[in-house]
């Protein structure tokens, strides 16, 4: 299993705008791969606690664990996503923090 954590900084004027693409864009993606089995779980959180605040924007939290290495090259690759990635790249104030490895323990899913 693969855990990928990307931590998005949003404008705080667009978070409304941002949240609408979201669910219109990438959700219907995550549900057609966990469906799939390519990802285990997939979700989007707006943060209220930081240790790395940016002024003006509001911290969204992306948690994704794959059910394999290849799972988020997979996802990376669908066009779906790209068009997506492109329009919410125009809602960041700041370059997204993006980390991934190989989940080492779990509770609560497979």
């Amino acid at each position: 299993m693969e855990a990928v954590g990307i931590v998005l900084n949003i404008d705080a004027e667009k978070v409304a705008e941002f949240e609408r693409g979201f669910r219109e864009h990438e959700l219907p993606i995550w549900e057609d791969y966990v469906g799939r089995g390519i990802m285990l779980h997939a979700y989007l959180a707006r943060m209220d606690i930081s240790t790395r605040p940016i002024k003006g924007a509001v911290q969204y939290l992306i948690s994704v664990s794959f059910a394999d290495g290849d799972g988020h090259h997979v996802h990376d690759a669908d066009p779906r996503f790209q068009a997506w990635n492109e329009i919410a790249d125009t809602f960041q104030v700041e370059a997204p923090i993006v980390t991934g490895g190989e989940i080492v323990l779990s509770a609560g899913f497979d």
